[in-house]
């Protein structure tokens, strides 16, 4: 893929995710401009006539704080019988189905449509992102010779209902096929009228071809940077050696503002709803860029037309040198520092948005785990920010990347730790999936992102559902929703059944594990939750979906009644089941043997199987640092409140709150296993706390198991069959994610097939 890029410039001497088409939903589009409209009616930022509404950031408030003022609505359900008569109690449901923010990258055309890797292409572009664009097809030579592929792959993702930038009408670099045999020609020839003419002449032809389907253009790219072509017109007038100092300055000549009249013009004259972008690099970590690019802006805004789009590429880079500097500068900033790096650009009259992120330059970079903690800051401070519209990467696999540094996805399709970051904050953290009851004005109310909902109502004797587009993070999106019946849990006095067939699992000399078969609810709440009691009195609460629990800090050698009831979402509690169950004596520490007294392959102390592939058991060797397990395999985490996690006394201790992403790469077929097997211990650690991510297979950890987690070492198994996981995929992993809205502190001993 052809880079947008030229970091390696000497600067030493440098001058000063599918619109639904439901009743009530808006496409991205329309959001936008719904948002631009009341930023400008509030008298937020810098409007200019015939552009959209700019905005710079507050920051004296935090990220998280900024997010929720700008990035979410209220949300209000009123449920409603026929008749115009409210429901309370009605139970509701609201699942997001799409952001109103762009998250989006950038693809192959000819992979995209010709590919031999296009089935894992295909498959990924539409379930990441919502935003595409091509990375050189509509490049200016590349679309007069190949225009069908162009539009192939742009019809392919449109009709998977991503919206398309434009990229790009002119880019002025010679050396990477962006401009046409005959203007190289009319370059070298100085052949002045050709270029104009022709340039003119495509900026119409290509902005009218797409039409409506294009969301906006980068007119000319890299103006600060690649300027053959304004050398064709301007000569020697233009100081190739020190550009800031020619009679002509690229950046801020006539023919560059020509260029975006021109494109405003045509947009116009065709009534197409089209936006006018400007695009470069190097922003975030030098200082030559902001009065050259402010200038840009600035005069494009003055002498061609209003910008819709301030572009800030952001190919991020490691180095040494000082941020914004022009002395080898570090890209690795935190969110804060990115959000005062983007109000440089956010004061302009335009909106503006990451156009090219990825995270391949420099020589500094500690590992693919600070690439994904740096990816993070990148997106929390872009998405913070109320002026910014779009983060787009530029290609997310290194094997269709053009330094083979891709942020998402190694060659052979295997996830990098940005993996668990893109996700885990676009469609985990920043995503609503919230349910709830109507209150007794038959009103249910909720913090929503902004973005695409469906809304279910269901009611004693009917449910239905409906699309809705939340797009004001200052006011109430209301929907009201027609359904026939009552409340559901309105009249519900039935408890649930007794839980049956309960017994002891296993008993240490301080704990007991119960299990038992789960209950459904007689009325119509719907079960809520299990009540584990020790004697009679109350120990724990178990979710809905486990069925089994452990109750800890008991006596040695002691006999306990343990009790299991159900309760329903009405509060109706069951009668309890009951056991009886006598702790194990004090372990004296002795060791009579190799531990498999009975043959079956397993340490009857709970120790390691003996036939187990041991994926890591945190002892030290490897040390957790050297980010490499017993398999020899990469692992690493990251955005833990203690970074990337620390081993303890033969466990990794990783401390969660609403953060967080694990992985141990396994990288070998485990067909020949049937369980994995994770030894986990917290302090009031959940297993709906975190997702398991392994073989194809991706939920939360308590789908997947009836194994509690304990205050000491529990053995929570996976049934891989069951479970769904394809053992022998190709680049296999284990991987955790703990952006869920949970917090505590997880301590993993051992990892293993079995």
């Amino acid at each position: 893929m052809t880079p947008d890029t030229n970091d390696d410039i000497d600067t030493s001497t440098a001058g000063p995710v599918e619109a639904d088409d439901s009743v009530g939903s808006m496409d991205r589009r329309d959001y936008l401009q719904t948002v631009a409209a009341a930023v400008a009616a509030a008298g937020l930022g810098t409007a200019t006539t015939g552009g959209a509404a700019a905005e710079t950031a507050d920051t004296s408030l935090s990220i998280d704080e900024r997010i929720e003022e700008h990035r979410t609505g209220t949300l209000e359900v009123v449920v409603e019988n026929p008749d115009g008569s409210t429901v309370s109690d009605a139970s509701v449901s609201i699942a997001q189905q799409e952001h109103a923010f762009s998250f989006g990258t950038a693809v192959n055309a000819d992979r995209l449509v010709n590919g031999n890797d296009g089935d894992n292409y295909r498959e990924y572009v539409p379930e990441l992102f919502n935003t595409a664009v091509l990375g050189n097809h509509h490049k200016w030579r590349f679309w007069e010779n190949n225009q069908q592929v162009a539009d192939e792959a742009t019809n392919w993702l449109l009709d998977q209902g991503l919206d398309m930038r434009g990229h790009v009408c002119l880019w002025g670099r010679e050396d990477v096929a962006a401009i046409p045999d005959d203007i190289l020609t009319a370059i070298e020839e100085r052949d002045a009228e050709t270029i104009r003419e022709r340039s003119m002449a495509h900026i119409e032809e290509i902005i009218t071809h797409y039409g409506d389907d294009i969301t906006d253009w980068d007119v000319v790219n890299e103006a600060m940077h690649a300027y053959q072509l304004q050398l064709g017109v301007y000569g020697d007038r233009i100081d190739t050696e020190e550009p800031w100092n020619g009679e002509i300055v690229p950046w801020t000549s006539p023919l560059l503002a020509a260029w975006y009249e021109t494109a405003a013009s045509v947009i116009a004259e065709h009534d197409l709803d089209v936006g006018i972008a400007v695009n470069d690099f190097n922003q975030f970590p030098y200082a030559y860029t902001d009065n050259r690019y402010e200038s840009e802006i600035d005069h494009i805004n003055a002498n061609g037309a209003q910008l819709d789009t301030v572009g800030l590429q952001a190919h991020i880079a490691a180095r040494e040198g000082e941020f914004n500097s022009n002395d080898d500068p570090d890209g690795r900033i935190d969110a804060d520092q990115v959000v005062s790096e983007i109000n440089t650009w956010a004061d302009h009259g335009a909106r503006v948005k990451i156009t090219e992120f990825d995270t391949y330059n420099g020589d500094d970079w500690n590992g693919d785990e600070e690439r994904a903690d740096v990816t993070e800051n990148y997106l929390r401070g872009a998405f913070s920010h109320p002026g910014v519209d779009a983060f787009i990467m530029w290609g997310f696999w290194d094997g269709d990347h053009w330094e083979d540094e891709a942020p998402l996805f190694y060659d052979d399709w295997s996830q990098k730790p940005a993996y668990d970051v893109w996700t885990g904050l676009v469609y985990d953290e920043w995503w609503t999936d919230d349910s709830g009851t109507t209150d007794s004005s038959g009103t249910y109310a909720t913090t929503a992102f902004l973005g695409d909902h469906e809304v279910t109502v269901s009611t004693d004797s009917a449910e239905t559902t409906e699309t809705v587009s939340v797009s004001d993070a200052s006011g109430t999106t209301t929907v009201t929703v027609t359904v026939a019946g009552d409340g559901s849990a309105a009249d519900d006095t039935q408890p649930p059944s007794v839980p049956t067939n309960l017994s002891v699992s296993t008993t240490t000399d301080s704990t007991v594990t119960v299990s038992w078969d789960g209950v459904t609810d007689n009325g119509t709440a719907g079960l809520d939750q299990y009540v584990v009691s020790v004697g009679g009195s109350q120990d724990q609460t178990i979710g809905a979906g486990m069925t089994t629990a452990t109750v800890e800090g008991l006596d040695a050698a002691a006999t306990y009644e343990i009790g299991v009831s159900a309760v329903d979402s009405a509060g109706n509690e069951s009668d309890a089941a009951t056991v009886s169950a006598t702790t194990a004596d004090s372990d004296d520490g002795t060791d009579d043997g190799d531990g498999d007294e009975d043959g079956d392959g397993e340490d009857d102390d709970g120790e390691t199987p003996v036939e187990a592939l041991v994926v890591n058991d945190y002892d030290g060797d490897p040390a957790w640092s050297s980010n490499r397990n017993d398999l020899g395999q990469w692992c690493g985490a990251g955005s833990f409140e203690n970074g990337g996690g620390a081993v303890d006394d033969g466990a990794l201790v990783l401390e969660y709150d609403n953060a967080g992403w694990f992985v141990e790469q396994i990288q070998q077929d485990v067909s020949e296993y049937s369980e994995l097997v994770l030894v986990l211990a917290g302090d009031d650690v959940q297993a709906d706390e975190f997702l398991l991510d392994v073989g194809g297979a991706r939920g939360l950890l308590s789908a997947f198991t009836d194994d509690a987690i304990g205050t000491s070492a529990s053995t929570v198994t996976v049934d891989m069959e069951s479970a769904g996981i394809d053992p022998s995929t190709g680049g296999l992993s284990v991987r955790l994610n703990f952006w869920q809205g949970g917090s505590g502190t997880l301590e993993i001993e051992e990892i293993r097939f079995q």
